[in-house]
């Protein structure tokens, strides 16, 4: 499960995130792969149309089409923070409700919208969204390019005086390059034969990050780890060419680690951290550390059991289950 603000988190807004995939687990046969830009493109943006052949029922075209997430999430630790009015302030430990619906339908083309609820609303910031969104192209796979738009500014579904619906030029264009570490080296890293470590390179642009203030850009590398089952771990270093453009608020690198299932009726129980984390020779006002992450609990829904159980239509037929630890818009090719 990874990864794509509009702009690095501070340590209080931490939540707002959405986890990185799991690393590579086992690979399946596949063809051999072509190595030209063509090639390259082709495995990147072509649309799978397999899994249109044959008859599917309406729960399993459902559940292949779409996803559904709710998820809790919750600061490590609290912090002192006045309302939305700037008044009262008090200790509070952010905490938020959320509801996911992904359509994957055109894999690996997708879209992506999450609604927001603060358990205590009188203390919800004005970069805090109501909701968020993402949609572009993303194929897990290694050897794959991935172009993506997300927008986790603050987002209003009833905007008052000062508040906008959404500005699109706050999200943030993402281009991703994934592959997989070489075999020789996740043998010195990682003690399972058969384990494989995803990576990924990726160039992040803003159109207007701050209010007149234009053209953000940054770099991230970054790795995901099999540890035990769906039990992962991952990092990423992020570079800021231009030094003006960054605050202490940026994170020098951000990480997480837990248990993946994005599988329906799968849960995700995981420790994220996107607080200004800073390396020893960077930034010492860069000062995040373990404390300032966030924990998330999450539910994937099974939308083809709930249909038959509605409709009273179960076949019967025992279903394949997706992988476990891999997104549900993520490659049929690959275990995460």
């Amino acid at each position: 499960m990874v990864l794509f603000l509009s702009s690095p988190c501070h340590a209080y807004d931490i939540y707002m995130e959405t986890i990185p995939e799991p690393g590579l687990k086992k690979l399946h046969a596949q063809e051999e792969k072509g190595w030209s830009l063509w090639d390259l493109l082709e495995r990147s943006f072509k649309i799978e149309t397999d899994k249109f052949n044959g008859k599917s029922s309406f729960g399993e075209i459902l559940a292949r089409e779409m996803s559904v997430n709710v998820g809790y999430t919750t600061a490590v630790t609290s912090i002192k923070q006045s309302n939305k009015d700037g008044n009262s302030p008090k200790e509070i430990v952010k905490q938020s409700f959320t509801q996911t619906v992904g359509f994957n339908g055109l894999s690996p083309y997708y879209g992506r919208l999450t609604f927001y609820q603060y358990a205590d609303p009188n203390y919800q910031q004005g970069y805090e969204p109501d909701f968020s969104y993402s949609f572009g192209v993303a194929n897990y796979a290694p050897d794959t390019l991935s172009i993506e738009y997300s927008n986790y500014g603050g987002n209003r579904l009833s905007p008052k005086s000062g508040e906008e619906f959404t500005d699109l030029n706050q999200g943030t264009i993402t281009t991703t390059y994934r592959f997989e570490v070489p075999e020789k080296v996740v043998r010195i890293l990682h003690p399972d034969d058969e384990a494989r470590i995803l990576g990924w390179a990726s160039y992040n642009l803003t159109p207007e990050y701050q209010a007149g203030r234009w053209w953000k850009q940054w770099f991230g590398l970054g790795f995901s780890v099999p540890i035990w089952g769906n039990i992962s771990a991952w990092a990423q270093g992020n570079l800021y060419p231009d030094s003006s453009q960054t605050t202490a608020g940026d994170p020098d690198f951000t990480y997480g680690f837990g248990y993946y299932d994005w599988s329906p009726g799968g849960f995700i129980l995981a420790y994220s951290s996107y607080a200004p984390n800073g390396f020893p020779w960077g930034n010492s006002a860069k000062d995040g550390d373990i404390m300032d992450g966030s924990i998330f609990l999450g539910y994937n829904l099974d939308l083809q059991a709930i249909w038959e159980f509605l409709t009273g239509r179960d076949t019967g037929r025992k279903r394949d289950k997706p992988s476990k630890t891999r997104p549900p818009w993520g490659p049929n090719l690959m275990e995460w």
